[in-house]
């Protein structure tokens, strides 16, 4: 899926302000996936989702620039976008993924997401918990945070973050972006440094 992955970094790369912050969630939501393998059961796929989504989460500030709202215009974007390589389905779940990173949980309320199939929403649901933590690492958007480490002992999960300056905007925020991940996963979210 390289060719596909491109098409999102070139749609990212139009509109998005902080390409510096997208980067850097990427590397932690794709660290999440690959080290969260045993609880998420996900596939190559949905990684390449969790990347694309990660990749555009924040491109809706071009028409949301207070930040309001902009996770929904993000969706509508991915949405809208003329891709040659994602089929609508694709980009749906993409949308949806990006849609969540912050604000309302997933739901059955929201159109778009009941237009999915439950397997496809179990998915958006995972990965926009797991995006939701990367967005958190870099609350400050200053790419503090070097590499996370993820620690499983039966419920409790633990990312320590390995960082080169301070991260206190990240261990706030941490915390109140771990409840969607929480819920989805049923597990205690700790943060480590």
């Amino acid at each position: 899926m390289p060719f596909k992955i491109e098409e999102a970094e070139e749609l990212m790369r139009e509109h998005e302000r902080e390409p510096e912050h997208v980067l850097q969630v990427r590397k932690m939501a794709l660290a999440l996936f690959d080290q969260l393998t045993k609880i998420h059961g996900l596939g190559p796929d949905e990684r390449f989702f969790l990347e694309a989504a990660a990749l555009l989460h924040d491109i809706g500030h071009v028409h949301a620039p207070d930040g309001r709202g902009h996770h929904l215009w993000s969706a509508r974007m991915i949405r809208e976008h003329g891709w040659k390589t994602f089929d609508p389905r694709e980009a749906e779940i993409i949308a949806c993924v990006a849609r969540y990173h912050r604000k309302s949980p997933p739901t059955p309320e929201h159109e778009e997401f009941a237009s999915l199939s439950p397997a496809e929403q179990g998915t958006v649901a995972k990965l926009a918990a797991m995006l939701r933590i990367a967005d958190s690492l870099d609350r400050s958007h200053l790419q503090s945070i070097r590499r996370v480490t993820v620690g499983i002992e039966g419920r409790k999960i633990t990312v320590q973050a390995e960082a080169d300056g301070d991260i206190t905007a990240e261990k706030a925020i941490f915390h109140k972006k771990a409840e969607l991940f929480e819920s989805i996963f049923d597990c205690r979210l700790a943060f480590g440094s």
